[in-house]
């Protein structure tokens, strides 16, 4: 039987906080693969498919383990499987930049770098993919409903601020010298991870295993398909603007490499601070429910595609980019949440994991689609991603499960990881 040991207010809230840094050290790390990687790796003489490949193997360890990791956190506990994900991330971002660094010293040749790249890369997809899945769960364990999508949309903020800070660090980093953000990164994540170590609260005993495993929750459940392909969708999308941004930029305004590191870092400034605004300013005071987050998200994504594809300058790119930081911001807490209430409170880690797992998959598929389609029109994977948020639109439009209204229960027990 387990037993409940209850945090104090104060507390709670360190814990928020600390779980807040470490979904900063995520997204301030992506920075670092979207703005600086793909410019650097496409000078040294690999491809736009090669550097899509790059991501794929992690992407597929996101795919495969997230929803393993994200059960193994119902009865692990959430905190060991977040410190987890961070440190493999820290280890894998430092040894990429030794890798990069053996190449120009000329003990890896480029054939060699690439197969190591991949699986470097790959290793921080299968051990340490759990993180994220297992932060929004330790969420979902310590928030009644009614104010659950606000404290997602706080977690999902860190992303926000980490497009904000992520880029100037990158871009200063980078000035001292193409390889200097890897170890910059590597290092400040695992800071974080001793930091949640010593400071995010676990006091309630994980889930019996045995109960675990009779909850056995898959992407094709009636209550979790709609989330799943959406997220589907959606990490499509992100893969497109995110992992093409820099070459997009490069080609169409004939940027060198250090440049379009930089002008990309700068893009995503207008994206996190957009999405900054919406999160902590909007979705956190009135907790909108999820149907509603998910319809205006992805119009706004689909107004920002279409300002990518017709923007004839830098500036005109940046509104768009901010444009699609506001629909990201909508769209995030809105899948999220509307996941977690959907399920039980015995499954939440499980679906959390399923959730990331379908974004991964974008990631995965875009070197066979959004790079085939920008190596042959740099405008066409924008296009495919507008076809996509159209199906997102109309799943939200359409799909009752999705807009039926939520019954918000002010004197919710939090289940069983309330410590």
């Amino acid at each position: 039987m387990n037993t409940s040991i209850k945090t104090t207010p104060q507390e709670r809230k360190l814990g928020f906080r600390v779980l807040f840094l470490g979904m900063f050290a995520i997204g301030t790390g992506q920075t670092l693969f979207i703005a600086v990687l793909p410019p650097y790796a496409r000078g040294l003489g690999l491809s736009e498919v090669q550097v899509g490949f790059i991501f794929s193997l992690s992407a597929l360890g996101w795919m495969l383990m997230s929803p393993y990791w994200g059960k193994r956190s119902d009865y692990l506990g959430r905190k060991s499987i977040i410190i987890l994900g961070l440190i493999i991330y820290a280890i894998t971002t430092i040894l990429m930049g030794i890798e990069f660094r053996l190449n120009e010293l000329g003990v890896l040749n480029l054939s060699t770098l690439f197969i190591l790249l991949i699986l470097t890369r790959g290793c921080y997809g299968f051990f340490g993919s759990g993180a994220h899945s297992a932060s929004m769960a330790y969420v979902a364990d310590r928030t009644t409903e009614r104010e659950r999508s606000g404290v997602m949309a706080v977690m999902g903020s860190a992303f926000a601020i980490s497009g904000i800070v992520g880029p100037g660090l990158a871009s200063a980093a980078v000035m001292l010298g193409p390889l200097v953000p890897y170890f910059l990164f590597g290092g400040i994540t695992a800071f974080i991870a001793l930091l949640i170590f010593i400071y995010l609260p676990e006091k309630t005993k994980p889930i019996r295993p045995a109960k675990v495993h009779e909850a056995r929750l898959t992407p094709f459940d009636s209550r979790v398909i709609a989330f799943a392909l959406m997220g589907l969708c959606i990490s499509q999308t992100s893969a497109v603007v995110m992992q093409i941004l820099s070459l997009y930029l490069q080609d169409k305004f004939n940027y060198s490499n250090t440049e379009a590191s930089v002008y990309t870092g700068a893009m995503l400034i207008f994206t996190g601070i957009a999405t900054l605004i919406v999160q902590l300013g909007i979705i956190r005071r009135i907790s909108p429910t999820p149907a509603l987050l998910l319809r205006l998200g992805s119009i706004a994504t689909i107004i920002s595609l279409f300002l990518i594809v017709s923007s004839g300058n830098l500036y005109l790119t940046g509104i768009a980019m901010a444009v699609y930081g506001v629909g990201g911001a909508l769209m995030g807490p809105g899948l999220f949440t509307g996941l977690s209430l959907a399920v039980g409170r015995d499954e939440q880690g499980a679906a959390a994991g399923i959730l990331v797992s379908s974004y991964a998959a974008g990631f995965l598929i875009n070197p066979l689609t959004g790079m085939q389609l920008f190596i042959w029109n740099p405008n066409s994977p924008y296009y495919l991603a507008i076809v996509l948020m159209f199906v997102c639109l109309g799943i939200a439009i359409f799909d009752k499960r999705l807009n039926k209204v939520v019954e918000y229960d002010e004197n919710v027990e939090l289940p069983s990881h309330n410590g």
